[in-house]
């Protein structure tokens, strides 16, 4: 597998490995925390001929050195099925009652993404199959759920604590949206954003529920936003102050790679 020359994974253990694992997709980069010159990020669509646990197990054992020693390892869950438990309710006697309590049908182990501090957990599922496989497979994984990962880097975009503000990321065909009082959490949610009007219809009623002004308050897009011009332009019409999120990884980025690669895994390298 073609690697940057300035890779060498005989020193696996000075890198970083992020693994994404997406609907219909597998991606995965690696960096070195301390050098932002070295980064490399891979995008592979999954086959239709293949059930999604043999594609996770094909790619895998054919790029052949996941299970190295990293320095860390990270694995990212995206899905629009999770719920957020502020830690005075949360039991972990009780993590599969409070997921199913939103969720009544999904199978799969619930786990728990600590992420976002000691405040809030993020419950959300994967596969039991893909979960056992990887533990077996990576270097002491870590799990994070991609709706934690974004609301951490909001939080650090917010310039006015004071004030009220909303953001919103395309990815995978989602969006996800969360909302802020000042340093306080007021919602977040991942819908699907396909069509140009749900999804402009989404975010408004997120606004409305929450008493944004439409004027004043300002809504931060991020993620794959050129492909959601349509949607762009509808919002436009609605909420006058719009602007994009700026993101600052700590590693050096084409611009290809900057309007490509996914908020949650630029969030992992902003850290």
């Amino acid at each position: 597998m073609f690697l940057p020359e300035n890779i060498d994974l005989a020193y696996s253990e000075r890198y970083n490995l992020s693994i994404r694992l997406s609907p219909n997709g597998f991606s995965f980069c690696i960096h070195c925390p301390g050098d932002a010159a070295i980064f490399h990020f891979q995008e592979t669509k999954l086959s239709g001929k293949l059930s999604y646990i043999d594609n996770i197990k094909k790619l895998i054992f054919d790029l052949g050195f996941f299970s190295q020693a990293f320095n860390q390892v990270t694995v990212t869950v995206v899905s629009p099925f999770y719920t957020l438990v502020p830690d005075i309710y949360f039991d972990k006697r009780r993590t599969e009652e409070l997921f199913h309590f939103n969720f009544h049908e999904r199978k799969g182990i619930i786990l728990t993404d600590n992420h976002l501090g000691d405040d809030i957990r993020t419950l959300f599922n994967i596969d039991e199959e893909v979960h056992s496989f990887l533990s077996r497979s990576l270097w002491n994984p870590i799990f994070h759920h991609h709706s934690s990962l974004l609301i951490q880097l909001f939080q650090s975009q917010k310039r006015d604590e004071a004030e009220k503000c909303c953001f919103a990321d395309f990815h995978d065909d989602y969006l996800t949206i969360s909302s802020f009082s000042g340093n306080r959490l007021l919602s977040t949610n991942t819908f699907q954003a396909i069509d140009p009007h749900d999804t402009t219809y989404f975010i408004a009623s997120v606004w409305e529920k929450l008493n944004f002004d439409q004027s004043t308050e300002r809504l931060f897009l991020s993620g794959n936003i050129e492909a959601q011009k349509s949607t762009v332009d509808l919002l436009k019409k609605l909420i006058r102050r719009i602007e994009q999120v700026e993101l600052r990884p700590k590693v050096i980025l084409t611009e290809e790679q900057k309007r490509t690669i996914p908020t949650d895994m630029v969030a992992i390298l902003c850290a």
